[in-house]
């Protein structure tokens, strides 16, 4: 069957695939703010691009999760990321301690109705189900470095107003667990041959649209109860991944000798 008779592929662009403007100069040119932000957009547009279709979204390195002495709370140590609206997450430091949610103790289910609804879930044996926390690092911006105003708008006379914008990060646990990253890529092995039929494709399906959530998933958090009360055990291998050029050569080069060392 060849392409054009094949079922139409959704043509409806991602809301941010724009044709892209950059300034035009020229000589008595009038810069005014919305021709300066639009030399901003133009940049920060191309990068954007390239970081959600062609790097993608995930973790590019560091951003442990780890507990702190008293298991009581977690901490998220320096790293970088691109989130899933494609920009990119610096934290510098480690993050404040913060706390997991507060779980109540694991009593008998023998209770009543009111006792239960405060209670954990038990399993048919009686013991309390285990509960699931995830801890999220995502993007924010902060308006700083206040300045004065020579002039202001139409609609305002500013005396002061921010002069910068700080491109920050919000660390926080929600309820509830990320599920096991699957993968949806298609087989593309054809005995000891690749189908590159099969990658053009998955390529043609479409552009990835932009998500509701952008925040990027670092860790699980499972919590077990135990003798001592409830413990909390972090898993960092629901996180994605940013797969740039070094962990590539590094993954081809352990299969390539992997594959060397059968032979």
């Amino acid at each position: 069957m060849s392409y054009h008779n094949q079922q139409r592929r959704d043509s409806n662009p991602p809301a941010d695939l724009k044709t892209p403007v950059r300034n035009r100069y020229f000589y008595g040119k009038l810069l005014d703010v919305m021709h300066l932000e639009m030399e901003q957009e133009y940049f920060n547009s191309k990068r954007a691009m390239v970081n959600r279709l062609v790097i993608g979204p995930g973790v590019v390195c560091g951003l442990d999760v780890q507990l702190t002495d008293d298991n009581k709370s977690v901490i998220v140590l320096p790293g970088v990321a691109i989130d899933r609206c494609c920009r990119e997450i610096v934290v510098t430091k480690p993050t404040d301690p913060l706390d997991l949610p507060p779980m109540p103790p694991c009593s008998p289910p023998d209770q009543s109705d009111d006792q239960k609804r405060y209670q954990p879930k038990h399993d048919h044996h009686g013991y309390c189900e285990d509960e699931y926390a995830h801890v999220l690092v995502c993007y924010r911006e902060c308006d700083s470095d206040p300045v004065r105003a020579a002039a202001g708008d139409c609609d305002s006379v500013a005396i002061c107003t921010p002069g910068a914008v700080r491109e920050k990060y919000e660390v926080m646990i929600k309820d509830g667990y990320v599920p096991e990253r699957k993968s949806n890529f298609p087989d593309v092995i054809e005995g000891r041959r690749i189908s590159y039929a099969a990658i053009a494709d998955y390529v043609t399906r479409g552009c990835r649209a932009l998500p509701d959530d952008c925040c990027v998933p670092l860790a699980n958090i499972r919590l077990r109860y135990s003798d001592n009360g409830w413990v909390p055990e972090p898993d960092i291998s629901i996180r994605p991944i940013v797969y740039n050029n070094r962990l590539l050569f590094d993954l081809i080069r352990s299969l390539v000798e992997s594959e060397a060392a059968e032979y």
